[in-house]
Formats: C-alpha cells, sequence, structure tokens
C-alpha cells in the first residue's frame, strides 16, 4: 500500500510550508531570517532523492512526478529569492563549518548504513544510495536554520504556520511508515528512512522550541537573541552544540553593519581578551600619580 491518508496529508503539509515560505517573503519583502545554507541543503536533498525523475516516464507515477518536480522548482526558487531578489545572508563562519561537516557526515555514513541494513538479496542501485544520503542529508539541513533563527535579533520572516506545516510534514510521515509496516500486504520497512526521520522530526521539534524561547525573549527583553544559557535550554540541539554556538554567538547578534563573508556585525559585539585588565592596571596608575603629585603639594605649601 503506496497510499494512506497519513501520506497524503504529510505531502500537502510539506508543500503548504514551500508556499508559506514563499508567500511570506514576498509579503514582507525580505528573506531575513531565513538560512540560505538550509534552504541550499534541501536543493541538494530533491535533487539527489528524486533522479529517477531522467530514467523513467513522468506518466509512471503521475501524483509522485507532480510533487518531485514542485518540490525541486519551489526549493530553487526559494534560492533564488535569497540570492538574486532579496540577497541579505547573516551566516557565520560557524554555520558554514556546520553545513561542511553536516555534507562529511551524510556522504560517509550513507555507504556505512547501507552495508549495514540492506538487503542483500537485492542488487545493489546508485538510485538507493543517493536517496539514503537524502535523507540522512534532509535530517540534518535544518541545523543552520536553528543556529540562525537561535543567535539573530533582526525580525525573521519565519511564523508559526511555516513551522507548523513543517513539523507536521514529517511526523505524518512518520504515521505514514507505522501503517504501511502493519498492512501486511505492505510490510513497509526502510531503516535508514526510519531513524533519520525520527531525527529530524526531533529537530523540528526544537526548531519550534526556539521559535517558542525566541519570542519570549524577544517580549522580554525587546531583542530576539538567545544568550548560551537560553540556548543551552534547548531540546536536542543545545546539548550538542549550544556552548559552541553560545560562544561564537556574539559576531552577528545586531544588524549593525556587514562584515567580509555576509556576517551581520556591530562595532559593540566584539570584546577584546585583556581589555578590561589593561584599563583596570591603568586606571590605577593615574590614580597613584595623582596621588603622588597631591603629596608634592602638599608638602611643597607646608
Amino acid at each position: 500500500m503506496m497510499f494512506n491518508v497519513f501520506r497524503l496529508l504529510a505531502d500537502a503539509c510539506h508543500l503548504s510550508s514551500k508556499l508559506i515560505l514563499i508567500t511570506t517573503v514576498h509579503i514582507h519583502k525580505s528573506a531575513e531570517g531565513v538560512s540560505l545554507l538550509t534552504q541550499a541543503l534541501y536543493c541538494l536533498v530533491f535533487l539527489t532523492r528524486y533522479l529517477d525523475l531522467f530514467l523513467y516516464s513522468p506518466f509512471h507515477n503521475v501524483y509522485n512526478t507532480l510533487f518531485k518536480i514542485t518540490y525541486i522548482l519551489t526549493s530553487f526558487y526559494i534560492l533564488y529569492l535569497m540570492l538574486r531578489v532579496y540577497p541579505r545572508s547573516r551566516e557565520s563562519e560557524s554555520q558554514w563549518r556546520l553545513s561542511f561537516y553536516i555534507l562529511v557526515f551524510s556522504t560517509i555514513s550513507t555507504p556505512i548504513f547501507q552495508a549495514i541494513f540492506r538487503d542483500k538479496k537485492l542488487p545493489w542501485s546508485w538510485l538507493d544510495t543517493f536517496r539514503d544520503f537524502s535523507l540522512i542529508l534532509e535530517s540534518l539541513a535544518v541545523l543552520p536554520q536553528l543556529t540562525l533563527l537561535a543567535h539573530t535579533s533582526v525580525p525573521t520572516v519565519i511564523n508559526s504556520y511555516y513551522l507548523l506545516a513543517l513539523g507536521s510534514y514529517r511526523a505524518l510521515y512518520i504515521l505514514n511508515w507505522i501503517v504501511r509496516w502493519a498492512d501486511k500486504k505492505d510490510g513497509f520497512f526502510e531503516p535508514v528512512a526510519v531513524i533519520f526521520g525520527i531525527l529530524q522530526t526531533c529537530f523540528y521539534i526544537e526548531f519550534a522550541w526556539i521559535y517558542y524561547r525566541r519570542q519570549k525573549v524577544k517580549l522580554r527583553s525587546g531583542g530576539g537573541v538567545l544568550d548560551g544559557e537560553e540556548f543551552a535550554r534547548g531540546l536536542v540541539l543545545g546539548r550538542l552544540v549550544g556552548g559552541d554556538v553560545g560562544k561564537g554567538s556574539g559576531e552577528r547578534r545586531t544588524g549593525g553593519g556587514w562584515r567580509g563573508g555576509g556576517l551581520s556585525v556591530s562595532a559593540d559585539d566584539f570584546e577584546v581578551e585583556g581589555e578590561d585588565e589593561d584599563e583596570s592596571e591603568d586606571e590605577l596608575e593615574l590614580e597613584r600619580e595623582s596621588h603622588a603629585e597631591e603629596g608634592l603639594i602638599r608638602q611643597q605649601s607646608v
């Protein structure tokens, strides 16, 4: 059984998340707060997952073909909006590094998981390899978006509707897998899809949690930045990379200017190590000199 109500609802939610994001960007005439790296990774996800579009007749399964083409086109359109129409990237060096690690991990882990879980009765398929790669990559692609949302103080176009649609998409897919696994005629069980689908759902819950915490911080302090302590309270990501991100978050807490590489920074975001100590020593030295001068003046007057 390839289709059930959960699969149909999941596809609808996934497509809705794309349309909501595109619509919101156009309404606000801004892509502020949307991670360029996450969207680029999503483009790579769909390109590697749907390579079968070039091998089989599009009429083999019209439903799947239409959705595959739509996912690819909408993903690249979002990337086009962010690069050409509303170019404003706030990606930090740590996020570029994180994205690189995600690609490396996905590439290395794909053959490992295939060696563990692939049905040895079936011949090896490069399409299956790319599909497993895309499943692993998709589960991790949201990480740059999470760190960007947690550590930028500017208003973002990310809203609760987008989060609801995105989170529902993957949660409904898990229910779809359960229904298919319970169906004796289908008996679907794909370990890589299930493992990383659950991981992806956890990250989407984290996405919603960070959005919620950010809104609370924004209401409380007038800003929208989660400091290291706030970020560490995250359900998943804060316990994995919260400490590292928190240390580097000062690089772009405000949108006061631009530094090479697309980082948003302001002058008061930087602190030079030892600067406070040097200032304290200078002040003490000035006080000593002042007291000494006062003592000499008093001696001369006497």
